[in-house]
């Protein structure tokens, strides 16, 4: 059979408890313990909790799927995890630092000028675990979000630089 279970419990390790329908029809419990770092698609194996063997033999292994499953702030890909790093059209214009969560910490990292919407910042091992001790990347996904509401003394630097700028984006 297969599970979902999420990135944090993947990466993090857990026990999970499942009920699952028998050959014979009743439910059963069982505890699987999903070790920290498990892929996508590995499996968790329940040793003699299969079918019964033949002949008197002993029972066989029931095999569990994980499928690791996305959430609103993280997507795994391979070992590496990626995420939105949403920041204001003057942090594009200027440049900056921001400080961004990782799936276990928080981290600065340094937002070029002139960067734009849909551009990728990477941050080295602060991504997936990869089974060997190291770690995928952790790419944020960078999305210029403008102010829904101005105030006036904004209005009036947004209109300032209308008027100032030379830059069109539209230009071919």
């Amino acid at each position: 059979t297969e599970i979902p279970i999420t990135i944090y419990e993947g990466f993090f390790g857990q026990t999970k408890k499942i009920s699952l329908r028998t050959i014979n029809g009743k439910m059963k419990n069982f505890e699987i313990n999903i070790p920290a770092g498990i892929r996508n698609g590995e499996k968790v194996r329940l040793i003699g909790q299969g079918k019964k063997g033949i002949n008197g033999g002993k029972n066989g292994d029931l095999l569990i799927g994980v499928n690791i499953e996305n959430n609103k702030k993280y997507r795994l890909q391979g070992i590496d995890i990626y995420t939105e790093l949403k920041i204001t059209p003057w942090e594009a214009a200027l440049g900056t630092k921001a400080t961004l969560s990782t799936i276990d910490d928080t981290t600065s990292i340094y937002i070029p000028q002139g960067i734009e919407s849909g551009e990728k910042v990477r941050i080295q091992g602060k991504g997936y675990k990869d089974g060997k001790g190291g770690r995928g990347d952790l790419i944020a996904e960078v999305m210029i979000v403008v102010p829904k509401e101005l105030s006036n003394e904004e209005k009036k630097l947004y209109t300032k630089l209308s008027e100032i700028s030379t830059y069109n984006p539209r230009r071919i």
